[in-house]
């Protein structure tokens, strides 16, 4: 797949030929000085043509858990390389699962933002199981959805604002998507022709601007506390949010 052009952020991708957004966590900065460590938390695209070098790499990096948070007709559109890999302890955790669950789709279907803030109201335990399958992983884990930006930007913001990265940090990282998942977004504006869906409606839910994710964060502080009130509102442990910080921040 084809990269975007050259950023500061590059190092942090990996050059998989099976993805176009896959990146490290490592390298953010972290409240008093510090930053986090490499190698760590990868969040990514769905990882859905990788090839033998693709492969090879990941296990070099110590790859031993892959979340993937897509519904079931999107594993089933879009098979997931890493399902069945022997070594890969793959867990499927849905996040726009727990909307359709509580009934509260939002009334404009194209407005991704509103998904954002209906998921931090109703997915807090899937939310917190990922932050539990991330804080026990044996290794380096990665984690994504199918463009890597929305369900992968919401864990992604949770996590870094867990550890003290600060919020114009996780939005530069949530916007550096934007960029580079043309292609993936081609392939899905025609698929949504296919099915009679607008071009203009469909376009609103591919973008990753940091105006899309601001107000996400905003909501995480003013109705719950942030993002470690809402994953310990929600049930996750102080030891786990401890090792996900002793992981993650060097």
């Amino acid at each position: 797949m084809s990269k975007a052009s050259a950023s500061p952020h590059d190092h942090r991708f990996l050059p998989l030929d099976g993805t176009l957004n896959t990146r490290d966590l490592g390298g953010l900065p972290v409240a008093g000085n510090g930053q986090t460590r490499f190698g760590v938390f990868f969040r990514s695209d769905v990882p859905m043509d990788l090839g033998a070098a693709d492969f090879e790499r990941l296990a070099r990096l110590g790859l031993s858990t892959v979340i993937d948070l897509r519904q079931a007709h999107e594993l089933e559109r879009d098979k997931n390389s890493l399902a069945a890999r022997s070594g890969i302890d793959y867990q499927n955790v849905e996040i726009w699962g727990h909307i359709d669950a509580a009934g509260d789709r939002p009334t404009d279907p194209w407005d991704i933002t509103a998904f954002y803030l209906r998921a931090l109201d109703h997915a807090g335990p899937g939310f917190v199981r990922v932050m539990t399958l991330l804080a026990n992983a044996r290794g380096a884990s990665l984690f994504h959805c199918t463009a890597g930006k929305d369900r992968t930007g919401l864990v992604a913001a949770l996590l870094l604002e867990a550890v003290g990265v600060d919020r114009d940090t996780i939005i530069e990282d949530f916007a550096l998507t934007h960029d580079r998942i043309d292609p993936l977004r081609r392939r899905l504006l025609e698929d949504a022709a296919k099915h009679g869906v607008k071009r203009s409606d469909f376009e609103r839910l591919l973008g990753a601007t940091p105006d899309l994710m601001l107000p996400a964060l905003d909501y995480l502080a003013t109705r719950y506390g942030g993002a470690t009130a809402y994953l310990r509102a929600n049930g996750l442990r102080d030891e786990q949010l401890a090792a996900l910080r002793h992981k993650l921040v060097a």
